[in-house]
């Protein structure tokens, strides 16, 4: 029998890495939530993985937010993190919620993410993230585009989600789990990211059944350096060596080189077509377009072992 699904059962988990400004700004918002009504909490559960390579996070955690479990991971990558957090769930958990350090909740955050999850019995149920950008948000985005869709109403969804603003049922990582064991995330993914939509295409597999929540608001801060094109463009080459990735989990390394070519191939030339048409017709290039051409020489670029690590350690 499944646990009840509350705010007692149900933990919030944050991976963080030497952000300590923003993640007291996080841990600040899970203060100011409104509890459901009947509960007896003032804030979420939480447990917070510190990964760096010194606890540099401990005292803000227990200053900020007492009740918080805090953990230190030393072992650099993100799977590995979020991997620690699901360790300390406790085994009659309902649920788990994922929030980056870099975001801030709502008041009616928490709230709307049980209830959704409550009355749709859904596996997982994410909610909108919005870009809070470091400088005004750029001229640029409204016709070029940015990485987040907020614009999905309150219901079932047939896309993969991420772990930035997501609720997922805990038995799923419990050892008798609808996918036949405890589901974790695959550490090859450490410092090329992708291991939380690896995670979740493995759910859908399984037979997952993904709602989204509208109400269930989170903002994250975009830095400047990341609130340009040039940015977004390598993170869609980075996107390429993820596909790459688990493409040769899928298909074995033999196999994955000659599939990876073709989609990465196909992926580029479908994007330069794009492309080319916009300029025809005098239209504004998308991010949509830039991404399809980056990602496949991303996939091309994985073939030979240059693909991108966006969360690789420099020290």
């Amino acid at each position: 029998m499944r646990t009840e699904l509350n705010a007692h059962t149900t933990w919030v988990l944050v991976c963080t890495y030497r952000r300590n400004d923003l993640l007291q700004q996080l841990l600040a918002s899970l203060r100011g939530v409104d509890m459901p009504t009947g509960s007896s909490l003032e804030q979420p559960q939480l447990i917070v993985v510190d990964n760096a390579p010194h606890p540099e996070a401990e005292s803000l955690v227990r200053a900020a937010y007492p009740q918080a479990h805090y953990l230190h991971q030393p072992k650099p990558g993100i799977a590995t993190a979020r991997n620690t957090a699901l360790q300390e769930v406790p085994a009659d958990a309902a649920a788990v919620i994922f929030v980056d350090d870099d975001e801030k909740v709502t008041p009616g955050w928490f709230t709307a993410l049980l209830e959704t999850a409550a009355v749709s019995g859904a596996d997982a149920v994410a909610g909108p993230v919005i870009p809070e950008f470091e400088q005004d948000e750029p001229d640029w985005v409204g016709s070029y585009g940015y990485v987040r869709r907020t614009d999905f109403p309150t219901g079932p969804h047939q896309r993969r989600l991420a772990t930035n603003n997501t609720l997922v049922r805990a038995h799923w990582f419990g050892p008798a789990g609808p996918a036949g064991q405890g589901l974790r995330f695959n550490e090859a993914f450490n410092f090329i990211g992708g291991s939380d939509s690896e995670l979740f295409e493995r759910m859908l597999r399984a037979g997952a059944q993904f709602w989204w929540c509208a109400e269930a608001e989170v903002s994250e801060y975009v830095p400047a350096q990341r609130a340009t094109k040039e940015w977004l463009r390598r993170r869609a080459v980075r996107g390429g060596a993820v596909r790459a990735a688990k493409q040769r989990l899928r298909s074995g390394p033999a196999a994955a080189v000659a599939r990876t070519s073709a989609e990465g191939l196909a992926r580029a030339g479908y994007g330069s077509l794009r492309r080319f048409s916009k300029r025809v017709r005098r239209r504004p290039i998308t991010y949509t377009d830039d991404y399809y051409l980056c990602e496949g020489l991303g996939m091309l670029q994985a073939l030979t072992g240059r693909g991108r690590a966006e969360y690789a350690r420099k020290g």
